[in-house]
């Protein structure tokens, strides 16, 4: 049963959306903020703290890859991306939606306890083990949901697409099957969620990379999504690694980066992801 009486915590110092404030009283209703009150006097018992820091977003996350993390660690060195990479492939070749939302609601947990209160989840594994999409398409995507919401962390989910193994239209294979999705694809799971948006829950797309969506399918997804909600986020991996960097350059003529900024429509709804090698 919901807590129908609000509570209050007073901090010496606090951030506030127009910067740092003293004497802070927060006041908070089943674990939300309903009030904010500045140059305020402590209550007699009333629960004391020195700093109050706004919740941080978690911009990038594969929930999935949880379900792995420390098991691609060498003691003295001796992996790299591309070993990571082939545990990712065999871990996400494993996860099936009753298994992932517990995973979700793992990962949402651990932000939580570390001060992130909310996540975006950049979601590309959305078919079966075989690649074929599930009977009802957004099935990896709810179990994230599912997990985010068991976990009490807000969301936002963001569709993936996927369709080339690399630059020049190579095909997919191997693990990356479980992640075929074109924009058309991406944009319908979007709609058939979107009744689930609310102040915890936003949706958007990932278009992975420039390897793995096509110019053309870049362009179609973000004019497609601009037609349902011209605030939607979009999020793409971008110069991660030097080999891809110049995978792009042979195929595009230049950077991934330096691409986007000429032939994508970037505004402030774009967040490059993994610039590592800009």
């Amino acid at each position: 049963m919901e807590n129908q009486n609000p509570a209050s915590l007073f901090f010496k110092s606090a951030l506030l959306p127009g910067g740092w404030a003293e004497n802070v009283r927060l006041t908070h209703l089943d674990g939300r903020i309903v009030a904010v009150e500045p140059d305020a006097t402590p209550a007699p018992g009333e629960e004391t703290h020195n700093l109050a820091l706004p919740g941080m977003p978690n911009l990038h996350s594969h929930a999935f890859q949880r379900s792995f993390a420390g098991r691609t660690e060498y003691a003295g060195g001796g992996g790299d991306f591309w070993s990571w990479r082939d545990a990712m492939y065999a871990a996400a070749g494993a996860i099936e939606p009753d298994t992932l939302a517990p995973i979700a609601a793992y990962l949402g947990m651990h932000c939580l306890l570390g001060g992130y209160t909310s996540l975006v989840e950049f979601h590309y594994l959305q078919n079966g083990r075989d690649g074929t999409p599930y009977a009802h398409r957004p099935a990896m995507a709810e179990a994230i949901i599912e997990g985010a919401q068991q976990a009490g962390i807000g969301l936002t989910m963001l569709f993936g697409i996927y369709q080339t193994g690399n630059f020049g239209g190579a095909p997919l294979e191997g693990g990356q099957i479980r992640f075929r999705t074109s924009p058309d694809e991406a944009l319908a799971m979007l709609d058939q969620c979107q009744h689930q948006a609310g102040p915890d829950l936003r949706f958007g797309l990932a278009p992975h990379s420039l390897r793995a969506v096509p110019p053309e399918s870049l362009a179609a997804a973000a004019a497609g999504l601009a037609a349902m909600d011209a605030t939607a986020p979009i999020h793409i991996h971008a110069a991660e690694q030097r080999a891809e960097n110049a995978a792009c350059q042979a195929t595009l003529g230049t950077t991934p980066v330096n691409w986007l900024l000429h032939n994508a429509p970037l505004d402030p709804r774009w967040c490059l992801i993994h610039s590592t090698h800009t």
